[in-house]
């Protein structure tokens, strides 16, 4: 279950439930205590549009902390037919076109969709989101195994190319971020949390071995965790877009402009950075990367001057 679907069904059970203890919702759910809380620290801010007082949920988020009973109020929202407008409409249908393509059971969504759609006399939304979501063998297994919680043998490209690697992980969840589809996972090789672009995912194997839940951070280490060699470019004022659009591991300001330091998956990946920053680019730390990118650079005009 998903952090969202998580929020999506506590708010009904908690008001089924008052008084509830949080240790009783953290094993429903199949989280942490301290993960309940954390749900209900967000829910005080939910409810409906408009935010003021009386609009959003009543949550004794200090009563559940001091001696752990959980109480909701002014949830009677919940029972009354929902007024969307044009926009929210429109979001709606994006968010569950999202959902639909991280996998899973998507039959509420696809039932959420068709409905919404209906409201929108079959108009669709003005803007459209493509997500890379990876094979669906390896969605499908994943959602089996993060709905059994079941460790995962994953078949991974680090960086998207070269050799494969293996790892044994305890998947949390799935997540869509910047246009790509996240694995959320505990790795027992590293004994540390990792986040795997499914896209580069090639096989995941459910194993029968359950998991316990863990408390997954905010933030993760992403695929560039796994690299060891790093690129340092110094690029002028213009190129300074690099360093928001590349994973980096330190950026300082200098005279020419900005120091930025890149996890460097491969030769050929850094090649490509500084074709792609040309002038910009004034020193770069790696002799064999600054060659690299000159011999593709010449091969391009090669080819580029043929009849």
């Amino acid at each position: 279950m998903s952090e969202l679907e998580r929020l999506v069904d506590l708010v009904p059970f908690l008001k089924a439930r008052p008084g509830i203890r949080v240790e009783e919702v953290a094993e429903a759910f199949g989280v942490t205590p301290k993960r309940i809380l954390a749900d209900l620290a967000i829910l005080q801010f939910v409810g409906l549009p408009g935010g003021l007082y009386g609009d959003l949920f009543d949550v004794d988020i200090d009563g559940a902390r001091s001696d752990g009973h959980i109480f909701v109020r002014n949830v009677d929202a919940l029972g009354r037919p929902m007024r969307l407008t044009h926009d929210q409409v429109a979001s709606l249908i994006v968010a569950l076109q999202v959902v639909m393509e991280m996998g899973g059971d998507d039959s509420a969504a696809k039932s959420a969709l068709a409905k919404l759609k209906e409201l929108s006399l079959g108009a669709e939304p003005p803007v459209s989101v493509a997500v890379q979501s990876g094979d669906a063998e390896v969605r499908a297994a994943l959602n089996s195994a993060l709905e059994e919680r079941r460790a995962v043998r994953l078949t991974y490209r680090p960086g998207g190319r070269g050799a494969t690697r293996t790892a044994i992980v305890e998947p949390a969840r799935l997540r869509a971020d910047s246009g790509y589809v996240y694995l959320d996972a505990w790795s027992r090789e590293r004994a540390a949390w990792r986040s795997y672009r499914l896209e580069r995912i090639v096989r995941a194997e459910t194993l029968d071995e359950p998991v316990a839940p863990r408390e997954v951070p905010e933030q993760l280490d992403s695929w560039f965790g796994d690299v060891t060699h790093t690129l340092t470019v110094v690029v002028r004022p213009r190129g300074r877009w690099c360093a928001d659009y590349h994973p980096t591991t330190q950026v300082r300001e200098v005279d020419e402009g900005l120091e930025i330091t890149f996890p460097l998956v491969s030769d050929e990946w850094g090649a490509r950075l500084l074709l792609s920053l040309g002038e910009d680019a004034v020193r770069v730390s790696n002799a064999d990367v600054a060659e690299l990118a000159r011999s593709l650079a010449r091969a391009a005009l090669e080819q580029y001057g043929r009849p």
